[in-house]
């Protein structure tokens, strides 16, 4: 392996260190795949992109579920 490729690959753990894959915050949060998967579409949840995938950072994660915990539940819905 290059030195190049090495260096590009530190780089890229470095990136997604401390961050999780959709499936894991799905487990985190337990709720399906395709709710975070809709979060993320709709912006309600942050991410990064690194290459084709999209990771959730633990500042984005964090940011959701403060915005979560917030939001009033009146008669089982939230507003």
């Amino acid at each position: 392996m290059s030195a190049e490729r090495r260096t590009s690959e530190t780089k890229k753990a470095k990136a997604i260190a401390g961050a999780y894959s959709i499936d894991t915050v799905a487990e985190l949060i337990s709720v399906h795949r395709s709710t975070v998967e809709r979060l993320l579409e709709s912006r309600k949840l942050g991410f990064y992109q690194v290459g084709r995938r999209r990771v959730i950072g633990r500042a984005h994660l964090d940011h959701y579920l403060a915005q979560v915990e917030r939001e009033p539940i009146t008669d089982g819905h939230r507003r």
